[in-house]
């Protein structure tokens, strides 16, 4: 028998499933997968390496609060949230990953089908429900 095959996968939601409200239009879920057998330690200390280099030592950054200047990057010039951005940026493109991330428009939720507004009715459902298509695709 074989080595047994771990896949990693990491769910992140944006916005709320709630009605449409013009501030908010949009929801979106993106889905992470990767193969824990193939190593990204080298991504992440070049990562860690880059990070330190322009002044962030054991930084964990996230991208939304460096776009929106908030949070720790409140006082940072745009030219260092840039390097920051550019540097995750690069490091997810290169990492041996395959993600999606569908957006769902809110104004047009009355036109998804049966089958979508049970896929998506809630974030526990969702994950329930995904794990159930990856099962049935062998991924």
């Amino acid at each position: 028998m074989g080595k047994k095959k771990i896949l990693n996968i990491f769910i992140d939601e944006s916005g709320d499933f709630g009605p449409y409200k013009a501030h908010s239009p949009n929801y979106y879920v993106a889905m992470f997968f990767h193969e824990q057998a193939l190593s990204i330690s080298e991504s992440i200390a070049t990562l860690d390496a880059h990070l330190s280099n322009i002044g962030y030592q054991n930084h964990t950054g996230h991208t939304g609060p460096i776009i929106r200047k908030e949070l720790i990057y409140k006082n940072d010039l745009m030219e260092n949230r840039k390097k920051i951005f550019n540097a995750l940026f690069h490091f997810a493109r290169k990492l041996p990953i395959h993600y999606i991330c569908p957006k769902i428009n809110k104004a047009e939720r009355n036109a998804l089908s049966k089958s979508e507004l049970e896929f998506f009715h809630s974030a526990r459902d969702f994950k329930k429900n995904l794990y159930k298509q990856l099962e049935k695709k062998k991924l």
